[in-house]
C-alpha cells in the first residue's frame, strides 16, 4: 500500500510597493536586479514554473511546472505583483491549480492566505475576520474556485483563529508539530499530551469548534524532522536524499500521509538548483519509493480523520507559530528570536512598535465606522468587499459602491468613502508580520509598516478625520533603534514618511519632466503611480538648446477617484538641467493669460527672465530632476548615461583605430602596450562583438566578424567584457528560436544552429533556458523537426528524449486514471 505525499511551499515576499505610488524603488542589496521581488522571481518562481529533469550528461529530458506537483500558497501581494510584472509565471501558477485539479478529482494543489501576512492570533477579532476574508475573495477571483484552506502566516494559530476558519468554510490547516496541545481518538475521553512536538504527523486530527455545535476542520502537522532538513540541512542537494528522507517517515507503523511544509523560496532561492531537486523528487523518484504524491483535499477525502486536536495555548494563552520558540514573542516583544542579529543588539522595539499600530487602529475605527455610516450601510462589510477592487483594477469602483451605499452617492461622497477604504487597507497592510520578524526598527521591512502607518494617518486626514498622529508618534518614540544616529521609531516614521510621500504636484510634475526627457512617451489614459493622467493645451516648442512646454494635466486617483488638475510649464535646459513650474488650474482664462505671457518670452528673454516668468506664471510650486519617481528616473539614465556612453566609446574606437597598427606591431615583436591603450582596445572590441551579435539577431547569418574579433582578442591578450555580449546572445537565441518555432524553414534552422556554434566559439556562458521552453513547447504542440531542427534543440542543451513525439490525449487520460488508482 503506498504512502501519500504532500510537499507543501509558502512562496510569500513582503509588499514592497511605496503605498502612495504601488510602485517598488530600486533595492541595492538585491544585486543586479531592481528589487528583491525581482531577484526572487528569476531564482525560485519561475525556475519552478520551467523546471528541469535532466539525464547523466545535464540534457534536459523534461520542462515541468512544479507547482503542478507541489501543494502551494502564494501570498496575496505577491501573485498581484507577479500579475502585473511576469504575467507568463503567474499564468503557470493558476494553470498547475487547474492541472492538478483534474488530476486530483477535483482538488487543486493552490491554497488561500491570509491577505498581508498579518498575525492572525494578535488581530483583534474584527481585522482577523477581514485578512481571513480578502485572502479566500482574493483566491476565489484569481484561481475560480473555492479555497479548501487557508495558509496562516507563519502558522501563527490560538482556537480562536481556527473557529474563524471553521465559519468561513474552510476545511483544513497546515501547522508545526510544535503547536499541538494534546490529542485522543474520536469518542475518547483519553487524552493524550503531546505538546513536546511528538504528535504523530503521519495521519490528520480534527479540530473542533469551541462553540460546541459539531462544526470542525481538520489539521495536519508537517513532519518537522524533514522539514527542518530542508532549510537548515541541505536536504535539497540530492533528490535521491530528499525521498529517501520521506520514505522513512512513511515507514512508520500506520502511516497514511507524509507532509513537509517550507518556505516556497528553499526551492531554488535559499538553495540554488533546489527546484530541480524537488521536481526530480515529485516526478519520478517518490513513486519508486512507494509514494504517492497528492494533497491535502485529495487526501481528506480518501481518510475521514480519527483523533481530535486541542492546541498548544502559548504563554498567557495568546497562541504559538513555526518561528518562534516563545509563543508569538517574535511579533509582540523582545523574546530572543531574532534574525542572526549583532551582538549586544536587542528587539524591545517591538512592544513600542504594536502598542503604536494598536493605537492607530482603534482610533480610527470608530471614526471610520461613523464617518462611513452616513454613506454606506454597512461600513465593515464595504470594508470585507473592498478586496474585490484590489485584484481587479479594472473594477468599477462606482458600480462598488452602489452596491454598498445608503442612497445615491455624490461625487464627493463617493470619493469620501473610497478614500476611507483605502485608509482601512493602509491599516491593514501595517500588521504585516516581516516589520517585526528581522533585529532593528531600521530595517527595511518596518520601514514599509511605518509607510503603511503615514499612508493611513495621510488618508483619514484627506477624508476630513483627526489622526491623533500625534499621540501615535508619542508611543513611537518608546522604540529605540539599535543604531543610535537613527534615534527612535518616531525619528524613523517621520523620515520614512517624509521620503516616500508622493503629491498629486510631484507626480504631474514627474509627468512634465518625463514627456521632456522621452517626447510623448505618456500617452494619455495612461497609468502613472497610481493616477490616470490626461493632457491638455499643450505645447512644446525648441529654440537653441531651450525645450519649452506649457499645458494643463489633470489626474484622477486609481483608488479613490480623487481629481487633481495643474496648469504647468517645463523647461529643459540640455544635459540634466530641467525645471517645471505648476499650480492648481485656476480656469481657462487665466491659463490662457498665463501661457502667452510666458511663450512671448520664449526666444528673446534670457534664461534667468524665462524662469522667472515661468515661476511668476505658473508657480508658485517648482521642481526639478528630484522630482522624478522610479521609472522617470531609470529613462533619465538611459538617456543621459546612454548618451555619454556613446560619446566615450566613440573617443575610444577612434583612439584604437588610429593607432591600432603600431600597437598591435609592437605587441608582435615582444613589447607590452601600455594598461590605457589595452583599455581602449578591450572595450572597442567589446562593443563590435555585441554589435556584430545584435546583427545576428536581425537575421544577417554572417557569423565569420564576430569569430575574427574574439580571435584577434585572443592573440594579443585582451580581455573582453563578455556581460553585454552574452545578454545580446541570449536575445538572439530566443528570437532564432521563436522564428523557427513560427517559421521552421530550413534557411531559418541552419541560422538559429550556426548561432549556436557561435556562441561556443566564444566562450559564452549563456542561459538558454528560455529558447530551450520555447522548443520543448513546440515539440509538446505537435510541430515536426526536421535533423537540422533536431540539431538546434541538442545544441541547446535539450535530450534526444525530450523530442520524441508526446503520447496521444487518449493515452495521457489513460495514464492519469492509473495513477490515480494505483
Amino acid at each position: 500500500m503506498t504512502v501519500a505525499l504532500v510537499v507543501h511551499g509558502h512562496f510569500y515576499q513582503p509588499p514592497r510597493e511605496n503605498p502612495w505610488t504601488d510602485l517598488i524603488d530600486r533595492e541595492p542589496g538585491a544585486g543586479a536586479f531592481n528589487d528583491w521581488n525581482e531577484r526572487i522571481h528569476a531564482e525560485c518562481y519561475r525556475p519552478n514554473a520551467f523546471a528541469r529533469i535532466s539525464d547523466q550528461y545535464g540534457r534536459v529530458e523534461r520542462i515541468v511546472n512544479n507547482y503542478a506537483n507541489l501543494s502551494f500558497n502564494f501570498g496575496p501581494t505577491l501573485l498581484a505583483w507577479l500579475e502585473r510584472g511576469f504575467p507568463e509565471t503567474y499564468a503557470r501558477v493558476l494553470e498547475a491549480d487547474r492541472e492538478s485539479a483534474r488530476r486530483r478529482r477535483g482538488h487543486g494543489n493552490a491554497i488561500a492566505q491570509g491577505y498581508h501576512h498579518a498575525i492572525l492570533p494578535l488581530c483583534n477579532e474584527r481585522d482577523r475576520r477581514t485578512q481571513v476574508r480578502w485572502g479566500v475573495s482574493d483566491f476565489r477571483q484569481r484561481f475560480g474556485r473555492e479555497p479548501e484552506s487557508l495558509w496562516l502566516p507563519e502558522t501563527a494559530c490560538d482556537e480562536a483563529t481556527l473557529d474563524a476558519l471553521i465559519e468561513e468554510g474552510l476545511k483544513y490547516v497546515v501547522l508545526s508539530p510544535f503547536q499541538a496541545g494534546r490529542v485522543r481518538p474520536l469518542g475518547s475521553d483519553a487524552w493524550q499530551n503531546v505538546s513536546d512536538g511528538g504528535v504523530d504527523t503521519t495521519v490528520p486530527y480534527k479540530f473542533f469548534h469551541s462553540d460546541a455545535l459539531g462544526r470542525s476542520l481538520a489539521v495536519f502537522f508537517y513532519d518537522g524532522q524533514v522539514a527542518r532538513a530542508i532549510a537548515f540541512e541541505g536536504l535539497l542537494a540530492s533528490s535521491h536524499a530528499l525521498v529517501g528522507a520521506c520514505a522513512n517517515a512513511a515507514a512508520r507503523d500506520g502511516a497514511q500521509i507524509v507532509n513537509v511544509a517550507n518556505d516556497g523560496e528553499s526551492y531554488g532561492h535559499h538553495f540554488r538548483g533546489g527546484d530541480r531537486c524537488v521536481a526530480y523528487a515529485l516526478e519520478e523518484e517518490a513513486a519508486r519509493r512507494g509514494l504517492r504524491v497528492t494533497n491535502y483535499g485529495e487526501f481528506l477525502e480518501e481518510h475521514e480523520p480519527a483523533f481530535e486536536v486541542r492546541l498548544k495555548q502559548g504563554p498567557d494563552g495568546e497562541g504559538t507559530a513555526w518561528s518562534c520558540a516563545h509563543g508569538l514573542g517574535r511579533w509582540a516583544r523582545d523574546c530572543g528570536c531574532h534574525a542572526s542579529a549583532p551582538e549586544g543588539w536587542n528587539q524591545r522595539w517591538r512592544a513600542p512598535l504594536r502598542a503604536a499600530l494598536d493605537f492607530l487602529r482603534d482610533d480610527f475605527a470608530p471614526k471610520f465606522e461613523d464617518a462611513c455610516g452616513q454613506m454606506l450601510r454597512d461600513s465593515w462589510a464595504a470594508r470585507d468587499d473592498y478586496v474585490e477592487l484590489l485584484v481587479d483594477r479594472a473594477a468599477s469602483r462606482e458600480e462598488f459602491l452602489r452596491r454598498h451605499a445608503s442612497h445615491a452617492l455624490s461625487r464627493d461622497e463617493q470619493v469620501r468613502a473610497l478614500t476611507l477604504l483605502e485608509a482601512q487597507r493602509a491599516a491593514l497592510a501595517m500588521y504585516a508580520s516581516c516589520g517585526w520578524f528581522f533585529n532593528d526598527i531600521s530595517g527595511i521591512e518596518t520601514l514599509q509598516t511605518l509607510r503603511h502607518a503615514g499612508r493611513a494617518v495621510e488618508l483619514m486626514s484627506e477624508a476630513g478625520l483627526e489622526s491623533s498622529v500625534g499621540r501615535f508618534v508619542e508611543i513611537l518614540s518608546g522604540a529605540k533603534s539599535n543604531v543610535p544616529d537613527r534615534g527612535s521609531g518616531a525619528d524613523i516614521f517621520l523620515r520614512a514618511t517624509g521620503q516616500s510621500r508622493v503629491t498629486p504636484r510631484r507626480v504631474a510634475a514627474h509627468l512634465a519632466i518625463c514627456d521632456l526627457i522621452e517626447r510623448d512617451r505618456e500617452a494619455d489614459g495612461c497609468e502613472s503611480a497610481g493616477y490616470v493622467h490626461r493632457k491638455s493645451d499643450f505645447q512644446k516648442r525648441r529654440h537653441g538648446r531651450v525645450t519649452l512646454e506649457t499645458g494643463r494635466l489633470a489626474l484622477e486617483e486609481l483608488s479613490t477617484l480623487r481629481r487633481h488638475e495643474f496648469a504647468l510649464a517645463a523647461m529643459h535646459f540640455g544635459e540634466i538641467d530641467y525645471y517645471c513650474a505648476l499650480s492648481p488650474f485656476d480656469g481657462p482664462e487665466k491659463f490662457r493669460e498665463a501661457e502667452v505671457n510666458l511663450w512671448s518670452h520664449f526666444r528673446t528673454a534670457s534664461l534667468p527672465v524665462l524662469l522667472r516668468v515661468a515661476q511668476e506664471q505658473f508657480g508658485p510650486e517648482e521642481f526639478g530632476l528630484e522630482a522624478l519617481l522610479p521609472q522617470g528616473q531609470g529613462r533619465l539614465s538611459l538617456s543621459v548615461f546612454g548618451k555619454l556612453t556613446e560619446r566615450f566609446m566613440e573617443e575610444y574606437e577612434h583612439l584604437y583605430e588610429e593607432n591600432r597598427r603600431v600597437v598591435e606591431r609592437l605587441q608582435e615583436i615582444g613589447f607590452h602596450a601600455p594598461r590605457e591603450l589595452r583599455l581602449a582596445a578591450e572595450m572597442t572590441m567589446s562593443r563590435r562583438l555585441e554589435r556584430e551579435l545584435r546583427e545576428q539577431r536581425s537575421g544577417a547569418g554572417d557569423y565569420l566578424p564576430a569569430l575574427e574579433l574574439a580571435r584577434d582578442a585572443a592573440r594579443f591578450g585582451y580581455r573582453l567584457d563578455r556581460t553585454s555580449a552574452t545578454r545580446t546572445f541570449e536575445e538572439t537565441v530566443n528570437a532564432a528560436a521563436r522564428l523557427f518555432v513560427a517559421r521552421p524553414t530550413e534557411e531559418n534552422t541552419r541560422a538559429a544552429r550556426t548561432l549556436i556554434a557561435l556562441g561556443r566559439e566564444l566562450g559564452l556562458d549563456a542561459n538558454l533556458e528560455r529558447a530551450q521552453e520555447i522548443i520543448y513547447e513546440a515539440v509538446l504542440a505537435g510541430t515536426p523537426l526536421s535533423e537540422e531542427a533536431r540539431d538546434f534543440a541538442l545544441a541547446l542543451g535539450l535530450a534526444p528524449v525530450a523530442l520524441a513525439a508526446p503520447p496521444a490525449r487518449g493515452e495521457d487520460v489513460a495514464t492519469a486514471e492509473s495513477t490515480l488508482t494505483s
